[in-house]
């Protein structure tokens, strides 16, 4: 171990880019079909429980963090009455249990 993170785990920090923070996925992950896949489970979730009219366009950006398992944070684009939206949606996934579980989704604040 280096010193410098000797000295950050004396004074109890954790070095950027440790398990359990939420990081970038790699360029691509955008298209890449199993990603997309759980994106259009978050929406088709979403759209199951509130009984909207949501349909998945495109994934925009993927984030995501380890856990028991990985929290996916995805940015996606739905059509929603006509309208082109964005939405941050959140899947838990444990693929060796088959489990997955939309955690989130919410449209994406104005700027």
């Amino acid at each position: 171990m280096g010193a410098g993170m000797a000295g950050q785990a004396q004074e109890g920090r954790r070095p950027v880019g440790m398990v359990g923070d939420v990081r970038d996925a790699p360029a691509g992950q955008e298209n890449d079909l199993d990603t997309v896949e759980l994106a259009r489970f978050a929406v088709a979730e979403h759209s199951r429980k509130t009984n909207a009219a949501v349909e998945f366009e495109r994934l925009v950006k993927v984030r995501r963090q380890v856990v028991a398992g990985t929290m996916h944070y995805f940015t996606v684009e739905v059509k929603e009455g006509g309208a082109k939206k964005l939405y941050e949606a959140k899947v838990w996934e444990k693929p060796w249990e088959n489990f997955k579980q939309l955690q989130g989704f919410e449209p994406v604040a104005a700027a």
